[in-house]
């Protein structure tokens, strides 16, 4: 997706909630594009577009279109829209009008924005470019009034949304971070789980924004990664492969929310494979573990079992999980049997390296279909 952000008058892309906008956007692997217009000097229709055209000549066919615009550049978008018939995916409209804002002849706001007023779009096929888009306002804007953006709403049929005292939502009001805009946006990009979850955690956890990075390793704290496994397992989509090392076990709480969110998440995607990878043949007499095996069984988890000295020398991380083989999460060991670090990767050759590794491991591994019966062929067989 590419989402263009547009200033208004007397505005410059390095204004109001732009900036942050744009970093948080970036982060998420989007493109973000905020042209800066001529304003005060110079500002009219023609100049406003000559800065523009050369940006409508670089978008890609059938590339996706997000336009975000605040005060004066709602009404430029739909000019845009209208002069290179341009289809959108979407569009935010930020304390937007269409016509001048007094009657006034000598305003001057009105006079500065005058070439860019238009009383006649064709608004049917801003309608059928436009399919998506919302309309926010203030209801104590001191220079638009609400009629006047709820009038700019209902000419496309734009879904209005109030925002109770900000003004004309800009740093007038110290408002430099507009996270309404940013979930707005976020709802038309479709993000891969790991990018997701970047999302969710940067929100959790306050953790600032890099401009124009991804993460794509990340590393988290252990007590982290409950709440790292239940917003993946809630927002599985395709498929899910992890282990569980007994040699952890004092790590792993398996009556757990974590536990459950997966039990869900199998019952939903269908394509979902544990397999407890047993450090010492002990370990499956455990009562908690075998109820683990059992609740996971039930829940229709494709469980099997496998000696960590059958895979010690071809798997270096016996403990991980691949998620909608879009992610890895690697649970590090100590030499304690105590959880080191947490690591996700996005990274193509660690998911590459790790269904090497899952690969290895099936190749080992038992399937558990009836758990008194095989459980008990498992153990009778690595007695050899």
């Amino acid at each position: 997706m590419i989402f263009v952000i547009f200033h208004g008058a007397g505005g410059n892309p390095e204004g109001n909630w732009f900036p942050e906008l744009k970093e948080k956007l970036e982060a998420l692997g989007q493109k973000v594009i905020i042209p800066k217009f001529p304003t005060p000097k110079n500002q009219n229709l023609n100049n406003w577009l000559a800065v523009f055209d050369p940006i409508y000549k670089s978008f890609k066919k059938n590339k996706k279109l997000c336009f975000i615009g605040h005060s004066l550049g709602p009404v430029f978008i739909w000019h845009l829209v209208s002069r290179y018939n341009l289809r959108l995916d979407s569009a935010i409209f930020v304390s937007p009008f269409f016509h001048a804002l007094s009657s006034d002849p000598n305003n001057t706001y009105d006079k500065l924005n005058k070439t860019f007023y238009k009383e006649d779009f064709d608004f049917k096929n801003l309608k059928r470019n436009i399919p998506v888009s919302y309309t926010l306002y203030s209801d104590n804007d001191p220079y638009v009034k609400s009629n006047y953006s709820i009038e700019f709403a209902k000419k496309i049929n734009s879904s209005l949304l109030i925002v109770k005292g900000a003004g004309h939502m800009n740093s007038e009001v110290n408002l430099n971070k507009f996270s309404l805009v940013f979930e707005l946006c976020k709802t038309r990009i479709d993000l891969p789980l790991y990018l997701r979850y970047l999302a969710h955690r940067r929100e959790l956890y306050e953790v600032n924004y890099v401009k124009g990075k991804n993460e794509k390793v990340a590393y988290l704290k252990p007590e982290e990664i409950y709440d790292e496994g239940v917003f993946h397992f809630r927002n599985l989509q395709k498929q899910g492969f992890c282990t569980f090392y007994t040699k952890l076990n004092k790590f792993w709480n398996t009556q757990s929310l974590y536990y459950q969110e997966a039990r869900k998440a199998a019952g939903r995607v269908r394509d979902f494979v544990r397999v407890f990878i047993l450090d010492k043949q002990s370990d499956l007499k455990n009562p908690v573990l075998q109820k683990q095996i059992k609740l996971d069984m039930e829940a229709g988890i494709d469980v099997r079992l496998c000696m960590f000295k059958d895979i010690k020398t071809k798997v270096s991380e016996p403990d991980f999980g691949i998620w909608d083989n879009d992610y890895l999460c690697v649970v590090g060991s100590n030499n304690k049997d105590g959880v080191s670090e947490i690591r996700l990767s996005s990274r193509k050759k660690d998911i590459q390296e790790a269904n090497i590794w899952k690969k290895e491991i099936l190749r080992k591994a038992i399937k558990i279909k009836k758990f008194e019966n095989d459980t008990k062929a498992f153990l009778k067989e690595n007695r050899k």
